[in-house]
């Protein structure tokens, strides 16, 4: 067979194989990396292949081969600027007509638009967009955020639609979202599997170009928002699709974002816009941290100012109070710091146990819930108790799932839990503590009822997360597996090779 050719720059870098799509790599464009492009083919010229002098490059360009990629540029570029939508034109061949009517299709290759204002006119006069844009505003906005369902205020309405309007990305992630969504709500494939996908890889190009540009020059507000927003919006993709995170590391962009806010004016009131988005990318740092505390990327610093100015939309969006999540927050980054090497196990073990005490003694009738609703003091009972056993598992790995610590903390949990119904929006927000009880529930019964719960959560969403449950089946079945005189904990973490629950 002929060969394809060297891998791109990028995917060599990193020792990973290569598609060698053109102009650039489908691998890097999916992790959101900026492909490196392919090397000329070289021949050389009186350069030995063997001593002081190997691996010396003195090329001369294979002149036949630039051409060919000059003419796959302009040609690429004609196509481009005088292809038309495919949706809307009626007129047009069955198979083109059967396209229209389920997607509005991307044309020309998944490059950044030279002009994103000219770019942006173009995507809202398509029909289909305005049809994406209300999904988004009817079905996935009021799941975003408990107790403000088709309120005004919510915040997935009113800050990230109008943002999606002005900048490229986010209206690309956007809309790859709401097609994800709906295509899957109406068995739409075309919807789900083309223009999600078209859509979600031009969002992540744009992530990309707006991230790289954040390190040579100041984003003005609206672009740095609209980062914050892109990565959450890949995420909430993410975890919808398959409920792991394969952009994770998009949160990485989101701190050099961060940061610079910070240097130029800190987290003030008047950005309540960035504020949020950087309290949601937090708490979903937290999670990847649960997996891995090697994973973490926010500082603890970070999340103590994320935390004073946010309002209620925190825990409205995360369930989580804010004491409890700079408690865990603490933790994970000692964990982090004992992973490295940075922190010996005597001194991890003092802030293991003085945290555990935080929780232990926490009063939440000195917090102050976002709203009346009587079952807030519930959802926290599950977060803290879900937090106190990750740290019990953070001291002893091994520690029988049967001891009676372990146990009391899944009782809490489900106890919490048992006192959301499945009509109130709460209950959207207790994956994580359902989770955490049910990876040390030995119980059948108890097991059942978490299974139930994260279904209830399922069918009030639309929203199909597997991953939890995929994990907890897997943890019971190796837990059965286990000979009778075996009491040894079986961790969750051992079957995460994913950077997101």
């Amino acid at each position: 067979m002929p060969r394809l050719g060297p891998a791109c720059l990028t995917c060599r870098e990193k020792c990973r194989k290569c598609d060698r799509a053109r102009p650039a790599c489908n691998r890097c464009i999916t992790k959101g990396l900026d492909c490196g492009g392919y090397p000329e083919q070289f021949r050389f010229c009186g350069i030995a292949s063997r001593g002081k002098w190997k691996g010396a490059q003195v090329p001369v360009g294979d002149r036949n081969a630039r051409v060919r990629s000059k003419r796959v540029t302009r040609r690429q570029t004609r196509e481009s600027s005088t292809a038309e939508p495919v949706s809307g034109d009626t007129s047009k061949s069955s198979k083109s007509s059967e396209q229209t009517q389920t997607s509005p299709t991307l044309v020309g290759p998944i490059e950044s638009p030279q002009n994103p204002s000219d770019e942006i006119v173009r995507i809202l006069g398509l029909a289909e967009t305005e049809t994406l844009l209300s999904h988004y505003d009817s079905f996935i906005c009021p799941h975003q955020i408990s107790g403000v369902g088709d309120d005004v205020d919510n915040p997935y309405r009113s800050y990230i639609l109008p943002l999606a309007r002005q900048q490229i990305g986010l209206l690309y992630a956007v809309l790859g979202l709401s097609a994800a969504h709906l295509g899957k709500l109406t068995d739409n494939s075309t919807l789900h599997d083309t223009t999600a996908l078209e859509y979600r890889l031009r969002a992540i190009r744009a992530l990309s170009k707006e991230i790289r540009r954040s390190q040579s020059e100041t984003l003005l507000a609206d672009e740095q928002d609209a980062v914050l927003a892109i990565i959450q919006i890949l995420l909430l993709h993410d975890i919808a699709e398959t409920g792991v995170s394969s952009h994770g590391i998009h949160i990485t962009g989101a701190m050099s974002v961060c940061k610079r806010i910070l240097i130029a004016e800190g987290l003030s009131g008047h950005r309540q816009r960035a504020v949020f988005f950087l309290g949601n990318l937090a708490w979903l740092d937290i999670i990847r941290g649960f997996a891995g505390a090697e994973r973490l990327c926010f500082s603890q610093d970070v999340r103590e100012m994320v935390a004073f100015a946010s309002d209620f939309k925190f825990e409205l969006v995360n369930g989580c109070p804010r004491d409890v999540f700079l408690i865990i927050g603490g933790v994970l980054d000692k964990a982090k710091e004992h992973t490295l090497g940075w922190l010996t196990w005597d001194e991890f073990q003092i802030a293991l146990l003085l945290a555990k005490h935080k929780l232990y003694s926490w009063d939440q009738k000195s917090f102050t819930f976002p709203n009346a609703d009587p079952r807030w003091p519930a959802a926290a009972e599950a977060f803290r108790y879900a937090c106190i056993l990750r740290i019990l598992r953070l001291l002893d790995p091994v520690q029988p799932a049967n001891t009676p610590e372990i146990q009391d903390c899944v009782t809490k949990i489900l106890d919490a839990t048992a006192e959301i119904p499945p009509d109130c929006s709460i209950v959207e927000l207790l994956i994580l503590p359902l989770f955490m009880a049910g990876a040390d529930s030995l119980a059948p019964h108890s097991r059942y009822y978490v299974v139930c719960r994260l279904n209830e959560i399922e069918r009030r969403s639309e929203v199909r997360n597997p991953i939890p449950k995929e994990l907890l089946q897997k943890v019971w079945d190796a837990r059965a597996a286990q000979s009778p005189d075996d009491d040894k904990n079986v961790s969750w973490t051992e079957f995460v090779s994913s950077p997101v629950i």
